[in-house]
């Protein structure tokens, strides 16, 4: 088995509802094809670096999963026909891993989500946009020193620095 990361991004004005669907449509191909979920990271709705047909906005996923290049082609088939995915890719992330390997990192995955201490939570929960206010606050200030003309020369050019 080798472990995979697909990532994929689905119309961002989609319900959740449609999104769990998808999710679950593209974990259950894994799963019939003998391979295994080790995780889903929903990563919400995200303005994109670039246009997509013509969508400015899109909702992330990524699927971590171990399984053969035949789940891989398959899912990569099925992504490129489904109307609601926008861009997808799939990237190998070991060559060779064992079940018993997975197994121990999925349960070590739910023993770390349930053990998470207060202050990571609320950190994770905290917007964006306060980090932001908080970063900006510490950002040194340059001088608001006016500028230097630059000379003009006898040929009547400005000077060069």
């Amino acid at each position: 088995m080798k472990r995979y990361d697909l990532v994929f991004i689905t119309l961002a004005d989609l319900p959740n509802e449609e999104i769990d669907a998808i999710v679950e449509r593209y974990t259950s191909i894994i799963t019939n094809m003998k391979g295994m979920m080790v995780r889903v990271n929903r990563w919400g709705k995200r303005k994109l670096a670039y246009l997509i047909g013509k969508q400015s906005r899109g909702y992330y996923v990524m699927m971590d999963f171990a399984g053969t290049g035949s789940i891989v082609s398959e899912l990569e088939r099925n992504l490129k026909f489904d109307e609601k995915i926008l861009k997808y890719m799939t990237v190998k992330q070991a060559d060779s891993i064992t079940r018993e390997e997975i197994e121990k990192e999925i349960s070590g995955v739910s023993k770390e989500a349930e053990e998470k201490p207060a202050e990571a939570a609320e950190l994770e929960a905290r917007p964006r946009s306060v980090e932001r206010r908080e970063f900006s606050r510490s950002i040194v200030r340059r001088s608001t020193k006016p500028r230097e003309e630059p000379k003009e020369t006898e040929k009547g050019g400005k000077e060069s620095k």
